[in-house]
């Protein structure tokens, strides 16, 4: 389903009701007819419901955003991007999803770029991609509280349990985005010391990983979308963890620097495993539709994603050129 191919159906972005009908509901001064407030909260019940709706009924959900120049962008953007998926290559059942969904998975786990990072990456580029993560990631709690929204059972508490694992299980110190915050600055100070920062890191492929998620979560007839692109991440990242915890201690970086990548490796393990199993094998026996969204997420992260760490990876070994020179 296109996003451009897609606004006209969710009828309900349209005016809730004609101007004279909410005048008469909602009068500036005196009472309200009571006929007019009924079509109009019916309506705008109807609104609400179907925006909060769980991720089988993407189909029914309206669209948020009236920025007609921001719809443009997403319009083109999504479009191009599911261009690329080869459809006749989903799964066409749930039968055949797990196993193409975990052989997607492990060919996402950048085995050159986990190389690279575990063995030669230097500590300044190390510090590079840490700082490129804290742009793509920062907003990840928020996506995983947004996804539980509309879904029930197993499902909602599996992220409801990632969601809790996000929040420190009720530890402040321990909250993930605190965590990485101690080990960005770490690495901030790092690549300000060699005369380079995020400044360095303006590129499209940053920016497009960073709003994919955002993009799925924001809109929320997109969730099967973003459940699928979040399923792939937490399924395939335990590998990277592990190799920029290995990396970092190479290079002599302090434990408490790296504290959230090495709580990551097994937390990630964990979560891609229930994700797939409560989540996402359930939502793609809800029917076909339901399953093809999950397969674009999945297949759209993987391209967006494969693309950044290429980027990623050039930008590292350019940065040790650079370094090299001066020194």
């Amino acid at each position: 389903m296109l996003i451009g191919s897609a606004l006209p159906r969710h009828t309900l972005t349209a005016p809730l009701a004609r101007p004279d009908v909410i005048e008469r509901a909602f009068p500036t001064a005196g009472d309200g007819d009571p006929a007019s407030q009924l079509d109009v909260l019916r309506h705008l019940h109807a609104y609400y419901t179907a925006y909060l709706a769980g991720a089988q009924d993407f189909e029914r959900v309206p669209c948020l955003n009236t920025d007609p120049q921001i719809r443009e962008i997403e319009r083109a953007w999504h479009t191009s991007r599911e261009s690329r998926v080869d459809l006749a290559r989903l799964p066409r059942s749930v039968d055949e999803f797990q196993e193409w969904f975990l052989t997607t998975a492990r060919n996402h786990e950048q085995p050159d770029f986990c190389h690279y990072l575990e063995h030669e990456a230097s500590l300044p580029e190390i510090a590079l991609f840490v700082a490129a993560e804290e742009l793509v990631d920062g907003r990840f709690d928020d996506l995983v509280a947004l996804a539980q929204v509309g879904l029930s059972g197993a499902a909602k508490m599996t992220i409801a349990e990632n969601y809790w694992d996000e929040m420190g299980r009720g530890d402040p110190s321990q909250v993930h985005t605190r965590l990485f915050a101690s080990s960005s600055a770490y690495m901030s100070s790092l690549l300000a010391a060699h005369g380079t920062g995020i400044d360095d890191l303006e590129c499209a492929e940053i920016y497009e990983n960073a709003c994919l998620l955002m993009s799925y979560g924001i809109h929320r007839h997109l969730t099967p979308r973003g459940l699928g692109a979040m399923g792939v991440l937490e399924q395939s990242a335990s590998p990277r963890f592990e190799a920029m915890v290995r990396g970092c201690a190479r290079a002599g970086v302090p434990d408490t620097a790296i504290e959230y990548q090495r709580l990551h490796i097994h937390v990630d393990a964990d979560h891609g495993k229930e994700w797939l199993e409560n989540v996402l094998l359930a939502l793609a026996g809800t029917s076909p539709a339901v399953l093809r969204e999950i397969c674009l997420g999945v297949c759209i992260r993987v391209d967006v994603a494969d693309a950044y760490y290429q980027m990623i990876l050039m930008r590292m070994r350019r940065l040790r050129t650079i370094i090299k020179s001066l020194s």
